[in-house]
């Protein structure tokens, strides 16, 4: 789960940047590496003020095969980038004084990435990544990008939703639970559907890592779940659902929604089945609860899904939640 420190006021810059340090700290990276976070944080947020108008950032910890360390995402409703290949030089601002720029950001980042449409805001991307010996032999599933984003609902601490991921015998698997509700007890359920999650052998499908799950959550108030699993070496996706997880497979600008059956892991469970369906190297999936409208189309987003995934997954929760329960978005890429 992420909390979002909202940018409303100058003084929040502060606490944005101790925040950054604190997580820098947590992981034990180096003052160089600390210090380019609290710069990137420092400026994003003085951006999202000045031009946003206000908005949210969420810094959190990652890792992957090669490399660990802090990602931030920034998030505004604002008037958006006119150009962005100009902002993105050192020194240009678009309100035409000098700024710290795009560029400046992108360069003190180890990966980066933005998106904005006028009239709809910005959102950006930025990673300081330290790598890490791996020792890891290639396989197909590492060329899948996988990134989501979970948020409490508003005041509470606790999110009942919750996402997943692993890697076995070249396939990506990929998980989107919600746990009914909001609030601990709704952590709980979703926390024992991810045990479920990892302890299910190699040679389950989708639809009996469910079924397994089923039995793992029973004295839990329950769960909706969705689960694909990803072979881009094959070409083929497996996916079963449960509930109102939306699940949508793109791929050369088509749209599939893919479907899930009536239910409630771990107190009432239908018939669950598998569906096998093509995947290309160009296949995007997405992921989302119920905590985001269920009308939500990248159609209106021009370009996004060309975006890193945690991009795409932290538009989505600005532009979709509801705001009235968590919310939770999985974005899965082949590259």
């Amino acid at each position: 789960m992420e909390t979002p420190i909202i940018i409303q006021e100058s003084s929040q810059l502060a606490q944005a940047r101790r925040e950054a340090l604190a997580l820098a700290s947590s992981i034990g990276l180096s003052e160089t590496l600390a210090g380019r976070v609290a710069l990137i944080s420092t400026e994003i947020g003085t951006n999202i003020l000045k031009y946003g108008g206000g908005g949210e950032m969420i810094m959190r910890t990652f890792a992957d095969d090669d490399a660990d360390g802090i990602e931030i995402l920034a998030l505004d409703r604002g008037p958006g980038i006119a150009d962005i290949s100009q902002s993105s030089r050192d020194g240009q601002s678009s309100s035409g004084t000098l700024g710290f720029g795009m560029g400046a950001i992108a360069r003190l980042s180890t990966l980066s990435d933005i998106y904005s449409t006028p009239s709809g805001g910005t959102a950006v991307f930025s990673r300081v990544a330290r790598a890490r010996p791996s020792g890891a032999t290639y396989s197909p599933a590492k060329r899948l990008l996988v990134s989501g984003i979970s948020i409490a609902k508003p005041g509470q601490e606790a999110c009942g939703d919750t996402w997943a991921e692993k890697r076995i015998d070249g396939a990506r698997w990929v998980t989107v639970i919600d746990g009914l509700g909001h609030g601990p007890m709704a952590a709980v359920a979703s926390a024992a559907a991810v045990q479920a999650f990892h302890a299910t052998p190699a040679d389950a499908s989708p639809a009996d890592l469910i079924r397994a799950a089923h039995t793992h959550l029973k004295g839990t108030r329950g769960a909706v779940m969705a689960v694909a699993a990803i072979r881009p070496a094959l070409g083929t996706i497996e996916f079963a659902g449960v509930g109102n997880i939306t699940a949508v497979l793109m791929h050369d600008g088509e749209t599939k929604r893919l479907g899930s059956s009536d239910g409630t892991v771990g107190y009432s469970l239908r018939t669950v089945r598998d569906q096998s369906l093509t995947w290309y190297r160009d296949s995007t999936l997405i992921l989302t609860s119920d905590g985001l409208s269920t009308r939500w189309n990248l159609n209106d987003h021009p370009w996004l899904v060309t975006r890193h995934p945690s991009l795409i997954s932290a538009v989505l929760y600005r532009d979709f939640s509801r705001n009235n329960d968590d919310a939770t978005a999985v974005v899965v890429k082949d590259t």
